[in-house]
């Protein structure tokens, strides 16, 4: 019975404490003001990462600790005695100083500070003792040994240790052998960056410039030179047409089939497209373009119709695909100059000579 009344005491006395540590660190909605709750949390609505909120990226008006951010945000979300009086109070913010969040400064001062920032977060982290703008590259640490900055060497191909290894040691590796303690393993692949780091890999490249940033004689000398370079495309496209239309002409044929590999006149006004065989040839034997096994022996007609146009009737068993458009088996589909012309994996673009097009004979009813 003697020593109960100590420890009512001691249990009394702790649960007093924590009561009183808890009551203190109960975080309040108006730890924050309403400008600050309402950009973070327009911020992480748009995918930013807290440890970036944190440095610096958005104009609060102070500066906040990641931990200090992390609180407020799991705060906002979970705790019930913020998370309401924090939405209402957001709620008359935005309805009566109706802000905009507006993107970070992008000017040089603000990158070199902010560049120097993580380039000083990287070296605390690897344990380099260097200058904090001393670039956005991985750091070396001051032992000299490139391993220790957190690539692991690569295993050989022949399974005996790292990139070292001499087949004539035995397998052994000549660049350093591990110590007992070393419990990395080779063949472990690193973790891939966090957002966080993503993310400050974006804010790290240099922006576009807004649209009253740039001159606007240079923007008008950029749509000139587009539009140049877009009359020198048609003119080399007009040019390769008709290229293509007088060899075809000296051929006598009514269009091209043109594959990587082989070029296929036509010379009918009906083509057959397929795989010949000893006993059944085709117009366009696809075996000549390449592997052919996935091509029916009479798999598609290609046919000059009475107006000109031309058009391509599927009758094997697999689709035939137009300019990614699948044409199944029995059915038809016009085809237009430069299509592309895919039969069992074989791809063909279709050029048909206009000259010859319209000398052509109407076809006999």
């Amino acid at each position: 019975a003697d020593w109960v009344a100590p420890q009512l005491r001691h249990l009394r006395t702790t649960s007093s404490r924590a009561a009183l540590m808890a009551e203190v660190a109960a975080p309040s909605v108006e730890d924050w003001p309403v400008g600050d709750d309402f950009l973070l949390r327009e911020a992480v609505e748009a995918g930013a990462a807290l440890a970036s909120i944190a440095r610096g990226i958005l104009p609060f008006s102070r500066a906040y600790s990641c931990q200090e951010v992390t609180d407020r945000w799991r705060a906002l979300l979970y705790d019930p005695n913020v998370a309401r009086p924090a939405a209402r109070r957001m709620a008359r913010h935005i309805l009566d100083a109706k802000p905009t969040v507006s993107p970070a400064s992008t000017a040089e001062d603000f990158r070199s500070a902010w560049t120097r920032l993580a380039a000083a977060e990287r070296g605390s982290l690897r344990g380099v003792d260097g200058p904090a703008d001393a670039g956005v590259g991985p750091a070396t640490p001051a032992g000299g040994s490139p391993s220790a900055s957190g690539k692991r060497p690569r295993r050989s191909p022949s399974g005996g240790g790292s990139g070292g290894d001499d087949p004539a040691d035995g397998g052994r590796n000549t660049a350093g052998a591990s110590g007992p303690g070393d419990e990395t393993d080779a063949d472990e692949t690193p973790p891939p960056p966090s957002f966080a780091d993503a993310e400050a890999a974006v804010l790290a490249m240099d922006p576009r410039p807004a649209r009253d940033q740039v001159d606007p004689a240079a923007r008008k000398r950029s749509r000139a030179r587009l539009a140049s370079s877009l009359r020198k495309i048609r003119k080399l496209e007009s040019s390769a047409q008709a290229a293509t239309a007088r060899a075809a002409t000296a051929k006598n044929s009514l269009g091209v089939l043109q594959g990587h590999r082989a070029t296929f006149q036509i010379t009918r006004r009906e083509t057959v497209l397929g795989r010949s065989t000893e006993d059944q040839k085709v117009d366009v034997d696809l075996a000549e373009e390449g592997n052919a096994s996935k091509v029916s022996r009479q798999h598609a007609f290609v046919k000059l119709r009475w107006n000109g146009e031309f058009v391509l009737r599927n009758v094997g068993k697999r689709h035939v695909w137009i300019n990614n458009v699948a044409v199944e088996s029995g059915r038809r589909a016009s085809l237009a100059p430069h299509s592309l012309i895919e039969v069992g994996g074989l791809r063909l673009m279709f050029l048909p000579n206009p000259t010859l097009v319209r000398a052509s004979e109407p076809e006999p009813f």
